[in-house]
């Protein structure tokens, strides 16, 4: 579901249910928006889906004079305990499967192989499977480098892009809208020379600088990434087109990137939502981490047994300091 109509959902969930329950939809109090989202908590709604549809509600409400009651320090409160309890009975947000750079270059690799679109079907002749190679390259490589949420990426036009002079080097790319924009002052963002040659190798000769270098759905977009997955024996179950965007957290988190840089590489408004992009790959990489892969190998043998048919230790056990 694309931001807009992500947005026009949440408004109309709260008309609804203010209507319904007596309330004024315009003139709502911070009790009325907290009483709203406890109910749709409780008729199983999801944090992060109360938190989409508050954005919603708070943007309408923002176009009114006075303060917004769905931006009041108690109405954050309340999700912030709706979202402890979901986690506490088990039900947290599913994070997309990253797509890093290596993946890219797996992708990349596979991409020029001919395929069938689907089982039995006619074979691609090797200019439609390097045409069809170009964009998954391309979608995929400016993706990650920019980081670009799905909306971002698809909305891209060649006016968007300023290539290097010399044709070397890296590219910028200007956003011009996005979902935590809602001033729509833009953003501009880098992308690597290889992102950037990706870019050049698919515009078409007299191209229209007005024309979406993507110009598909988010679903089509979802699909492509996950075929492009499977041929490059990545496993494609938990892919999907936000894998781009937590590939590239989790790569400048990796590379040292604290979490005020992922926060503005991500163009996140608060340092948490961009902490828990990396919150994987940071376990990883913890000292407890570290020490079970250095004094807890597996076991790369079958057990001996003894005497008492209990298997026979073949490391000491670690010692306390």
């Amino acid at each position: 579901m694309n931001t807009r109509k992500t947005y026009e959902t949440g408004w109309s969930s709260w008309a609804r249910w203010a209507a319904a329950n007596g309330h004024r939809v315009h003139k709502p109090t911070v009790e009325t928006i907290r009483h709203w989202l406890a109910c749709l908590y409780w008729e199983g709604k999801k944090p992060s889906t109360l938190r989409t549809y508050l954005a919603a509600v708070a943007h309408r409400l923002s176009e009114r004079r006075g303060p917004n009651p769905a931006r009041h320090p108690r109405v954050r409160l309340l999700l912030s305990g709706l979202a402890r309890d979901a986690a506490e009975c088990g039900t947290t947000t599913r994070q997309a499967q990253g797509l890093r750079w290596e993946h890219i270059l797996l992708i990349e690799a596979a991409a020029y192989v001919p395929r069938r679109n689907q089982p039995g079907g006619r074979l691609e002749t090797p200019e439609q499977a390097r045409r069809r190679a170009y964009m998954d390259i391309a979608l995929a490589a400016v993706g990650h480098n920019g980081a670009l949420r799905c909306s971002e990426l698809l909305a891209l036009t060649w006016n968007d892009i300023e290539f290097p002079d010399d044709g070397a080097g890296l590219a910028t790319i200007w956003i011009r809208r996005s979902k935590t924009d809602q001033g729509g002052k833009g953003a501009a963002v880098a992308i690597s020379e290889f992102a950037a040659q990706a870019l050049v190798r698919l515009r078409p000769e007299g191209f229209d600088p007005d024309a979406r270098i993507f110009g598909f759905s988010p679903s089509t977009a979802r699909r492509r990434l996950k075929t492009a997955a499977l041929a490059a024996d990545i496993d494609p179950a938990g892919i999907s087109t936000h894998s781009l965007r937590v590939g590239m957290a989790q790569d400048l988190a990796a590379a040292g990137t604290g979490t005020i840089g992922l926060m503005l590489a991500g163009r996140w408004d608060t340092t948490e939502t961009a902490a828990q992009y990396a919150r994987r790959l940071q376990a990883l990489h913890t000292p407890a981490a570290q020490y079970l892969k250095d004094h807890l190998p597996a076991r790369t043998d079958e057990p001996e047994f003894g005497e008492t048919g209990r298997p026979t230790p073949t490391t000491a056990a670690p010692q306390a300091a």
